[in-house]
């Protein structure tokens, strides 16, 4: 993969930091010594004592630099605001987009792995209104609402297929998901990032 492709990581910070080093450390080994070749969620931890504002704006910053967002799964990243909005810019901008599952990664720190739980792609949706217009949705408890940090309507990207008036397509449909051990992401996760590029156009 040519050097100038650059990946945005979503994963919830507090949980799966020593994880998520170990893939995009991964990633960065096979790229051009000094290239930046990826952004992660650590773009947005200085910003969190600033308020949500500022965190929204660190994040499109950072996801506005890349064409491929790699959402990275542990056990409860897919009910965290920030991966969430870090999916909904993603989607906005027109980036690839793809999950992969990291709880089978041993933490550095402590050598554990993690269960594995539900995908992020899959609580994040889009909706088409009777006037055309698509917005995204989030699920909540089961049920989807409009989602609030992003109220604005948005183009439908090519890899959501078209819908009815009045009905939620969650991400996860048509979207591919990994699994990092399982599937030697080592190998193949540049072929993984290429495939969801290709997807986005």
């Amino acid at each position: 993969m040519r050097g100038e492709m650059k990946v945005f990581f979503s994963f919830y910070y507090d949980e799966d930091r020593h994880r998520a080093d170990v893939i995009c450390a991964a990633w960065q080994a096979r790229h051009p010594p000094g290239a930046a070749a990826y952004v992660d969620s650590q773009v947005s931890k200085s910003a969190k004592t600033l308020g949500d504002d500022e965190i929204k704006q660190t994040i499109r910053n950072g996801i506005d630099q890349t064409k491929v967002t790699c959402v990275l799964i542990g056990a409860h990243t897919w009910d965290k605001r920030w991966v969430r909005y870090e999916i909904a810019h993603s989607v906005e901008r027109g980036n690839g987009l793809l999950a992969v599952r990291i709880s089978g990664v041993a933490d550095p720190k402590t050598q554990q792995t993690t269960v594995s739980g539900w995908n992020p792609l899959a609580y994040i949706g889009l909706g088409r209104m009777k006037s055309g217009d698509y917005l995204l949705f989030e699920n909540i408890n089961g049920q989807w609402s409009r989602y609030q940090d992003h109220a604005l309507p948005l183009r439908r990207p090519a890899y959501v297929p078209n819908m009815s008036v009045g009905y939620v397509q969650p991400l996860s449909v048509g979207l591919n998901e990994y699994e990092y051990v399982a599937q030697n992401g080592s190998e193949n996760l540049d072929q993984w990032i290429a495939q969801a590029a290709a997807k986005s156009r």
